[in-house]
């Protein structure tokens, strides 16, 4: 028996395509097979999107193991078979642009920094994109004056981080020496103790505090073979990943460099730490605490600001401490303030927070000393 057909071809095609997609949709694919990309263009928009997703968390891996993952592996030095120092070695900065900005004063300074990161950066696009055409020369090494408290270590641990983010240094760290480090008690071993600190702050920064004591008015003082041995090793082209930084006063610094012609063109990076103002010692001190989330009353602003200004007008400029005088005076408040706290019968936690007048203690300044004579 024959069965009739109630449908034309074209809608039999129709109803054939309808049954076949839906059967399509019902088939499940495999959990671990992705869909298809609708266009090339899609596909390589979604993989460009996530290769920038990579390179951002690779950037980040990398700020972590240069700051927070950063292994000393050994800061002791020998000087003699009964006599070892420790050298300090500061570890690089995290976020070292925004640390600079963040820094009260220093304007002159940071201006500075900004032109040779600049002329770095120039530098390497040449060698990248005109491999043949001559470079820049470029010292990394410099010479910062100052007094105690004016930031030149602060600025110090920023510099070498900035080169290590410009791809100019390998690690980005800084090594601290002295007098102390390179001499010590022991003489007669000075090369091995320089070429040892050396290759301590290779790939970072050698910052050497109060460098004039290595050239003092005594002939038989070890300590002046340092700065000629060191002159010697900078002569070294291979010697490239690693800057050095001479600390220390202004006036002493200017003799060193009289007395030392050669280290004028050694060290052409100059950067000069002027003493901080009242008005950047009150920003200095509204930061700081502010890191402890403390507030001043408005009484106990009015003291301390008080105090601040009349420690300043009799400061002795030869020992003034300036940051350092304003971190000492502030933890004097807090101790106090901490005593009054434990005292107090009822504290609750926004107390707990404000510095009022009975926190703020009258300020110790050293006076300058009178002169004698005519």
């Amino acid at each position: 028996m024959e069965t009739k057909n109630d449908y034309s071809d074209e809608e039999f095609m129709k109803l054939l395509d309808e049954f076949i997609a839906s059967e399509i949709e019902d088939v499940e694919q495999p959990a671990n097979e992705a869909e298809p990309k609708e266009t090339i263009a899609e596909a390589l928009e979604d993989e460009a999107a996530e290769e920038a997703v990579d390179e951002v968390e690779d950037e980040e891996e990398e700020e972590e193991d240069d700051s927070d993952n950063f292994l000393i592996s050994d800061n002791e030095l020998i000087l003699n078979p009964n006599t070892t120092v420790k050298v300090e070695i500061l570890p690089p900065v995290k976020r070292p642009r925004e640390e600079l900005d963040k820094l009260v004063g220093c304007r002159a300074i940071k201006e500075r920094i900004d032109e040779l990161l600049q002329l770095t950066r120039y530098n390497k696009m040449m060698s990248e994109m005109c491999p043949n055409a001559k470079q820049h020369s470029l010292s990394l090494h410099g010479i910062f004056t100052g007094r105690p408290g004016t930031g030149k270590t602060t600025v110090c641990k920023i510099y070498g981080s900035l080169l290590h983010q410009a791809g100019v240094l390998s690690k980005g760290h800084v090594v601290v020496a002295g007098r102390q480090v390179f001499v010590g008690s022991n003489w007669g071993d000075e090369e091995r103790v320089v070429r040892e600190v050396i290759g301590m702050a290779q790939g970072g920064v050698l910052m050497i505090d109060e460098a004039y004591l290595l050239n003092t008015e005594h002939k038989g003082d070890p300590a002046k073979l340092v700065i000629p041995l060191l002159m010697d090793i900078l002569a070294n082209e291979q010697q490239r990943d690693i800057a050095i930084v001479l600390c220390g006063y202004k006036a002493e610094m200017e003799h060193l460099l009289e007395l030392n012609p050669g280290l004028q063109s050694r060290f052409p990076n100059k950067f000069d730490f002027p003493d901080f103002t009242v008005d950047e010692l009150l920003d200095i001190t509204l930061r700081r605490v502010k890191e402890y989330e403390y507030h001043f009353t408005r009484a106990a602003w009015v003291k301390y600001r008080s105090l601040l200004m009349q420690a300043y007008s009799v400061r002795d400029p030869q020992t003034w401490g300036n940051a350092r005088f304003v971190a000492n005076q502030l933890e004097r408040i807090y101790l106090t303030h901490a005593r009054r706290c434990v005292k107090a019968p009822k504290m609750d936690a926004r107390h707990l927070h404000m510095l009022t007048p009975a926190d703020i203690q009258p300020i110790e300044v050293t006076k300058p000393k009178a002169r004698i004579g005519f």
